[in-house]
């Protein structure tokens, strides 16, 4: 006899699952449901199997292949039309034989042995496998006369119509009488229409109940039930693991001794488990997927490849094959997100909501309905630096599409420098960004391992066409960042970037011709020669060695930098590896320092403390501008839009010229360079720390802070869709006199006694209200008067 396996449904309960999959693919326990079919089968000495096959094929043509590892012979009917249950059956079975019909998208245990021994012993046709269950609305409904045969049959009915509670199982024999009533070629359905067909015509269809265990995988909530009632053994299957007190390990899965896992759970081949991480009961973990510290899977299913970042909460969901969970988000309840979906840092899939396939949920934001198509006219604007999991969105394939696309920014011959942070995320990608570079022609100087600033410098000193720089990102250990800056060191600006995302978008590029492949050339000297640089501008004058102690805290980089630069001549420099900003001015205490400097995870200052004083950035501005201005070096400044204007209209006072640019550094720094008022110190970190230590020799640092203007600042945001932030920045401009407005980066509005300024933020999720004015109490009332102004632009959209 035959078996035939009806496995050609959409399976539309079941989306967003079946979006990529068909619902015989869809796995349980870490396996595809149509293998426990075939186990089934081969069980009860089944072995000539045909599948019917109509949506997407080939992903179960391609699993099962011949059939030969299940232990069976498998062929394929594949349909070119949707033929129906019957009809599907009728085309996969050529020559009309006993035929036991396997429903490809149910879990079952059920004895076929027996099944087949009634439908015999009987002289059956038709015989119908029967399950009681507990909500017969859902399925085809039979009632058994006492011979066994069924008297009445309704498919699916209302509450109100039912009449038994014995369902239909979608397993049936047949025999080759009843399959030559089915017509070729046309749609024909057991229920609707050859059941009636055979009840009109007199033949006894017979009921086989079953005592085993049948769950037909309908939806979701029916596919968590079968995963947890194979964890419970109510379905008599092996799994592929055995369990150590209720606990399922698959070879090679790695599990943290920190990690907790609680009975029953599932943990697939080659799956990762963290520090701190928590599987509870009923928790399938598939293989290949990584689970970070912190985080807790509750009541879950996760397929092959799911990326659950750091402290996630995944909460009664399924989360299909390759979804990425960024650090903190939440997925709860009766909950679906789609295969290769990736749901943004801190956002929560709300109960009930699907997600389907091949999505990006923004960070933080909050989602209670399904998200089908992508929203049109969705925030498309890319931020520098790149960013990404070096295990997903910047992983080294990646890297080198990344390598291509800059490339393409560059008519040949060109040589661009590339330098990472020296981790190893990072290192990794330089070698699959140089083949990408070299692939399309372009020359590449290795910098090796250096700050940012030295990428900068070395571009414009070697005079190269562009850099790259590549460094672990600060808020995730398993991220990692690209810088892409042009020729004068300055990133990207828009124009340049739109080009090389267009670029990156399009894919992988063909080699150039070989002749023109780029070469590969490792320069180490150049944080040497950026050190030589800093020193040829500074008149530090040689003490005794420790008269003066600098400390540098967070990056090493940086304070190898400095320390070369300040203890030939006699200034004690001292690393505080800790990176806690709250710990730098106890160090200097304890090490008697007159000055200390926190540096950022890229080099640039976070923190700064001249004694018992904290300098904010914008005092620093002021006072190395100050210094040069009077030193005779510099008349003419290139400062950010955000520099307040008492500091501002100080400096005009002593004869200097002020000019203003965008406060992003990019922009702030081509700007300096065009203008030809670029200020080592303004820009460059390392320069900035030994201009200090030059300044605190003397009594000079003394003299320019007392030179500080009373300013007073204050800073806010108001939290503001992407969508809305071009409409609430317009209609604050129509709302000001044209004359106050300046329009520079986002809105700046000045008056006599102060200034605020209004622009989006790096995130793109809110607008920041920075206000300045001579007193504490009129910046603060500045604030809030725009703040106010802001939120109900925000809350009142235009109408159109």
């Amino acid at each position: 006899m035959r078996a035939v396996i009806m496995a050609g449904g959409e399976g539309r309960r079941l989306r967003p699952l079946t979006c990529t999959v068909p619902k015989p693919m869809v796995p349980l326990l870490n396996r595809p449901v149509i293998e426990y079919c075939l186990e089934l089968l081969r069980s009860h000495g089944m072995t000539d199997v045909t599948a019917t096959l109509f949506y997407l094929p080939e992903s179960i043509m391609r699993h099962v292949g011949n059939g030969e590892r299940f232990g069976v012979k498998m062929d394929y009917a594949v349909e070119e039309k949707p033929l129906g249950t019957a009809g599907s059956v009728r085309a996969a079975v050529k020559t009309p034989e006993t035929t036991l019909v396997l429903s490809g998208d149910a879990l079952t245990d059920m004895d076929l042995s027996a099944a087949l021994a009634a439908h015999k012993e009987r002289g059956a046709k038709l015989t119908i496998v029967l399950k009681k269950v507990t909500a017969p609305t859902e399925y085809g409904v039979v009632l058994l006369g006492r011979d066994g045969a069924i008297s009445r049959f309704l498919e699916k009915p209302m509450l109100s119509e039912v009449f038994s509670d014995l369902a239909n199982t979608g397993v049936y024999i047949l025999e080759p009488e009843i399959l030559e009533l089915i017509p070729e070629d046309r749609p024909f359905d057991f229920s609707m229409d050859l059941f009636p067909l055979v009840m009109e015509r007199g033949v006894p269809i017979y009921g086989y109940e079953t005592e085993g265990y049948w769950c037909d995988i309908g939806d979701l909530e029916q596919y968590l039930e079968a995963q947890r009632a194979l964890l419970d053994g109510q379905c008599a299957y092996l799994p592929r693991a055995a369990a150590r007190g209720g606990i399922h390990l698959e070879e090679g899965a790695r599990v943290s001794k920190k990690a907790v896992l609680r009975a029953p759970c599932y943990v697939g081949s080659g799956a990762e488990i963290a520090d701190g991480a928590l599987v509870e009961a009923y928790a399938v973990i598939g293989s290949g997927s990584r689970i970070g510290t912190g985080s807790s899977i509750k009541q879950s299913v996760l397929m092959e490849n799911v990326r659950v970042r750091e402290n996630a909460e995944i909460r009664g969901a399924i989360l299909c094959e390759d979804a990425h969970i960024d650090t903190g988000a939440a997925v709860f309840e009766k909950s679906a997100v789609g295969a290769g979906t990736h749901v943004g840092r801190g956002a929560q899939v709300r109960k009930g909501a699907l997600i389907w396939p091949q999505k990006k949920l923004a960070d933080e934001a909050i989602y209670t309905e399904n998200v089908v198509w992508q929203e049109r006219g969705e925030n498309k604007l890319e931020r520098l630096p790149m960013r990404g999991y070096c295990d997903g969105d910047l992983n080294p394939l990646q890297a080198v599409r990344a390598g291509c696309a800059f490339a393409s920014l560059h008519k040949l011959p060109a040589e661009v420098g590339v330098a990472t942070d020296g981790s190893q995320q990072a290192v990794m990608l330089k070698h699959a960004l140089f083949s990408g570079l070299i692939s399309q022609g372009v020359d590449v100087c290795d910098l090796g391992a250096c700050p940012y600033s030295v990428l900068e410098y070395a571009v414009r000193a070697f005079r190269l066409r562009g850099g790259a720089f590549l460094r672990h990102s600060a808020r995730n250990a398993h991220e990692a960042e690209l810088y892409l800056c042009d020729h004068n060191g300055a990133e990207l600006g828009a124009k340049d970037f739109r080009k090389f995302k267009q670029e990156y978008d399009e894919g992988f590029k063909k080699p150039v011709t070989f002749d023109r492949l780029g070469v590969l050339e490792h320069n180490n000297a150049a944080a040497r020669a950026y050190e030589a640089h800093i020193a040829s501008m500074l008149t530090l004058k040689r003490v005794e060695m420790g008269a003066i102690t600098v400390i540098v805290g967070g990056s090493a980089a940086a304070f190898d930098i400095v320390a070369r630069v300040l203890l030939p001549v006699g200034v004690r420099a001292l690393f505080m590896p800790e990176k806690q900003r709250d710990k730098l001015r106890g160090s200097m205490v304890f090490a008697g320092a007159t000055l200390g400097v926190m540096m950022g995870e890229s080099g640039e200052t976070e923190l700064i403390i001249y004694k018992d004083r904290h300098i904010s950035k914008s005092e620093l501005q002021f006072l190395f501008a100050l210094s040069a201005l009077r030193a005779g070096r510099q008349t003419k400044f290139t400062l950010p839009v955000g520099f307040p204007e008492e500091y501002a209209d100080a400096l005009t006072s002593e004869g200097a010229t002020v000019e203003r640019a965008a406060n992003v550094r990019g922009k702030w720094l081509e700007a300096a360079l065009l203008s030809n008022t670029y200020l080592g110190e303004l820009f460059e970190p390392e320069t900035a720390v030994v201009r200090l230590s030059e300044l605190a020799q003397t009594d000079e640092l003394e003299a320019l802070l007392k030179a500080l203007p009373q300013a007073h600042t204050r800073e806010a945001e108001v939290g503001c869709s992407w969508r809305d932030v071009g409409r609430v920045l317009r209609s604050l401009v129509e709302t000001e006199s044209e004359n106050r407005v300046e329009l520079l980066d986002g809105v700046k509005v000045k008056s006599d006694e102060g200034w605020v300024l209004i622009r989006p933020s790096e995130s793109l999720r809110s607008c920041r209200v920075l206000a300045g004015a001579y007193s504490e109490e009129y910046s603060k009332e500045l604030t809030d008067i725009y703040l106010d102004k802001v939120r109900k632009l925000v809350k009142k959209p235009e109408k159109t």
